[in-house]
């Protein structure tokens, strides 16, 4: 498939009138499915002599030159086309998804320019009249929309309550970057949200994009959308997106986009299967991992509770500067009574470098309270015998860290403390 800027003298008017465009399929996974279950239209400008003499629409074939989307887009724009090329590129998809095999049970995600939208008010009967014609139904087509670029948030809100009474499916594009404002999600409820490519670039290696990644999973939760993985170039990005919650995968790593007549081949699910399996002996190992740490983190507190369970209060500072330093990974160790004061001094593994010095990041001092964390509110409300916490930024070190919290009893009063360990995250 050739995507290079096409020197060509042919105008956006020519292209238009000769019906010159052509419709490609970029595949939308579900690796836990081991299916195929969209594609997304992307349009291409074609010259030469065959392509522009056919004026067949949805049959154009590659026969010539391909000039890509943002040249066309841009070609229409200076012709002030936008709108009359962005119409004819949907009746083309439409038309050429209808050819599909199999189309029934794939969801043909359909982009549309949201300042377009906002000015075009016959859109939707338009739209309706193109999916009868093609034989198509709405819930097979999807919305795909850059809210972003939507001035009037009522009229966004009311333009897709319509195409959603109509039974489209409603989908928010690149989400998570530039100007998206989430605070429109959730008052359009959308059905699919695309995490931009942005997110997934470099997420294998960077906890904080995962985190951010993970967050706008949780929030699709809340209001019952899917989330699609733009963007998926390799292996280790398509594992990442699954652990972290992606429903959906789109990306080069799972299949380019492909003319109609290539669209879902062999390859696609050949690929589609090697990520299921690939993915199910990732989080095996992943498990697997997990559960060794653990029993290394259980080795720890018990050695330690071992030695504090001998002494008294006055004494838990001395036996806890012993015990720390036989540890790596452990970042500090402190004691808190019944009521969440911490009783001991924070005592702080000085082989493990500070990520910051920042005035925030300090260790928390004897007597400070910590009732209102959840290694202890949880750990004393549901009556847990050990809780770890999900990994967090220490406030003593600026480490990525977690914390595991247990309850003992001193052997000279029979009173009750709290175990807290800070253990570095792998």
């Amino acid at each position: 498939m050739s995507t290079a800027v096409c020197n060509t003298s042919v105008t956006a008017r020519e292209i238009i009138e000769c019906q010159g465009i052509v419709t490609y399929f970029q595949p939308i996974l579900s690796a836990r499915q081991r299916s195929i279950v969209g594609a997304e239209a992307l349009s291409r400008g074609v010259v030469g002599v065959e392509a522009l003499s056919r004026g067949q629409m949805g049959a154009v074939t590659p026969s010539g030159n391909l000039i890509p989307p943002v040249q066309l887009f841009r070609m229409a724009s200076e012709e002030g086309l936008s709108l009359t090329l962005e119409k004819l590129c949907r009746t083309t998809a439409m038309q050429t998804f209808a050819k599909l095999p199999r189309n029934e049970d794939l969801i043909l995600f359909l982009n549309f320019d949201a300042a377009a939208l906002e000015q075009d008010q016959s859109c939707l009967a338009e739209l309706m009249k193109e999916i009868a014609d093609a034989g198509l139904n709405p819930r097979n087509v999807a919305i795909e929309i850059l809210e972003s670029a939507f001035k009037d948030t009522q009229r966004l809100q009311d333009r897709m309550e319509e195409f959603r009474a109509n039974g489209f499916p409603l989908v928010l594009d690149d989400v998570g970057t530039g100007y998206s404002n989430l605070d429109r999600i959730p008052l359009i409820k959308p059905d699919i949200l695309k995490l931009d490519r942005r997110m997934v670039m470099g997420i294998e290696d960077d906890y904080h994009r995962q985190e951010t990644f993970k967050s706008l999973v949780q929030l699709s939760r809340r209001i019952g959308a899917l989330v699609v993985a733009e963007g998926v170039e390799t292996q280790r990005q398509a594992m990442m997106a699954l652990e972290l919650g992606a429903d959906l995968l789109q990306g080069f790593f799972l299949g380019t986009p492909e003319h109609s007549d290539n669209f879902a081949g062999d390859d696609v699910a050949g690929r589609i299967d090697a990520l299921a399996r690939r993915y199910k002996s990732y989080m095996t190992s992943r498990i697997n991992a997990r559960k060794l740490q653990h029993r290394r983190f259980n080795i720890i507190l018990n050695e330690v509770l071992c030695e504090l369970a001998k002494c008294s209060a006055d004494d838990f500072d001395d036996v806890l500067r012993t015990t720390i330093s036989q540890y790596d990974n452990v970042e500090c160790v402190y004691v808190m009574d019944e009521g969440g004061t911490q009783v001991s001094t924070t005592i702080c593994n000085h082989r493990v470098p500070r990520r910051t010095k920042g005035i925030m990041f300090r260790p928390a001092p004897k007597g400070a309270d910590h009732s209102l964390k959840e290694y202890y509110y949880v750990l004393l409300d549901v009556e847990l015998q050990k809780y770890t916490t999900e990994p967090y930024v220490s406030l003593a070190s600026g480490n990525l860290c977690r914390t595991i919290s247990t309850c003992f009893r001193d052997s000279h009063n029979n009173k009750m403390f709290i175990l807290c360990i800070d253990v570095l995250c792998e």
